[in-house]
């Protein structure tokens, strides 16, 4: 293949060596970095295209764990990744966020970084983190937080990233140097916007992610499923995420998606005296009476039929 791009795979390596070769070429193209498979036989492609200090990096593997150590502060690159296909769970920073087609990430070689990965496709870029700290002020509050597909800023920098990706493939290697560092400027430039356009801060993206699980909760509450799985999966976030944060307020997801119900029964009881309890119950979660009025009780004080006589405590 011709282009500016160079190629790199597994398949044309003896198939006991393949992850060996994987590994090689995986850190020749971004420091620090490696990957765990059982199969020593491992299905990978590469593409590679330097333009100047910029890397861009677009592979596609099988399912793998990829480890990124962490480099001297003294050398920070940053890797942002733009997920192409499959998905995947990144681990960055103390946060764990989950990547699907279009989503975008950032991580530090500073900092230790991990994603599991089933089969997918993946977009690197590995760039100086001066060049991004131009196009993106408070820059750290970012890192290890996803920009979502849905931002019409990360819509319009992935599909420039894949037209000029196209570009480069059918363009001779002897094209115009300034073309390249125009489109690479470009390309950052369109990034920065992405960036900016998601709501970050520490304090500013946990509490729209609090929000966020809070409203999904009363979209949902009626829902056999509403539990953390269904929430994390909602939110694009790994269910640990979710967990940890119920955790910081002393109860699991079940725990306050049970509270949440039996406050809303409470206000129907106040104010519906025609429909039985046994149905605002059901209707309400609770597949047991019994097991609603003892978690009402446990709650409130009272039983449901004397919290709607009005002897609330």
């Amino acid at each position: 293949m011709g282009g500016l791009i160079e190629y790199f795979s597994t398949a044309s390596v003896h198939s006991p060596l393949r992850l060996d070769y994987w590994n090689m070429i995986a850190a020749e193209s971004s420091a620090g970095l490696s990957i765990d498979s059982g199969n020593r036989a491992f299905d990978g492609a590469l593409e590679r295209w330097q333009i100047g200090d910029l890397t861009l990096i677009r592979a596609r593997a099988e399912q793998s764990s990829v480890h990124r150590a962490a480099l001297p502060a003294s050398e920070e690159r940053l890797r942002v990744h733009l997920q192409l296909r499959g998905m995947c769970e990144q681990y960055h920073l103390g946060r764990e966020i989950v990547l699907r087609p279009g989503d975008l990430s950032i991580c530090s070689s500073a900092d230790a970084a991990r994603m599991e990965a089933g089969g997918h496709e993946i977009l690197v870029l590995d760039v100086s983190r001066s060049a991004l700290e131009q196009r993106v002020p408070g820059l750290d509050d970012h890192l290890g937080c996803p920009t979502p597909a849905t931002s019409p800023a990360a819509h319009s920098f992935a599909e420039f990233a894949r037209a000029l990706w196209r570009e480069a493939d059918r363009s001779a290697p002897t094209r115009d140097l300034a073309w390249q560092q125009d489109s690479a400027n470009i390309l950052l430039d369109l990034l920065g916007l992405a960036i900016r356009s998601s709501a970050r801060g520490t304090a500013n993206a946990q509490r729209s992610l609090v929000e966020r699980m809070k409203a999904i909760v009363e979209a949902r509450l009626y829902e056999d499923d509403l539990n953390a799985a269904s929430i994390a999966d909602e939110l694009g976030v790994a269910v640990r995420t979710v967990q940890h944060w119920f955790a910081g307020q002393a109860m699991t997801p079940g725990t306050y998606i049970r509270q949440r119900r039996l406050e809303r029964a409470a206000e129907r009881l106040a104010v519906d005296d025609g429909e039985s309890i046994t149905d605002i119950a059901l209707e309400h979660g609770f597949n047991d009476s019994s097991y609603f009025t003892r978690c009402f009780r446990e709650t409130f004080g009272v039983a449901p039929s004397a919290w709607r006589r009005g002897e609330r405590h």
